[in-house]
């Protein structure tokens, strides 16, 4: 994708009177800023679950996996969603180290 010229004169006036030498540096920031608030829900919820469950996740996963035979919905349902959040924050992470060195 590119940008028309007068577009990028426009903006990037107007971006370095915000302080951003270029478009570049400004989407970076920008995206950083998303991504560290996404970051900040999943690690909410992380935190939400081991102040429920007085335990880890990787505790509370072997506790669920212990538990196989057994129904146990509300703690199932909850390891779902806790290990969602972990998984996508491990992913924002790497995605967020990468656009650091890009």
């Amino acid at each position: 994708m590119s940008l028309d010229q007068h577009f990028v004169e426009t903006s990037e006036a107007i971006l370095a009177q915000l302080g951003f030498k270029d478009i570049k540096s400004f989407i970076k920031n920008q995206a950083l800023l998303l991504m560290l608030a996404k970051m900040e829900k999943y690690q909410a919820e992380d935190r939400l679950f081991e102040n429920k469950y007085k335990a880890n996740f990787e505790e509370f996963e072997e506790k669920i996996q212990s538990l196989r035979n057994e129904e146990v919905f509300e703690q199932e349902e909850d390891y779902l969603d806790w290990r969602y959040a972990r998984e996508n924050l491990e992913r924002l992470k790497k995605q967020k180290k990468a656009l650091e060195h890009a």
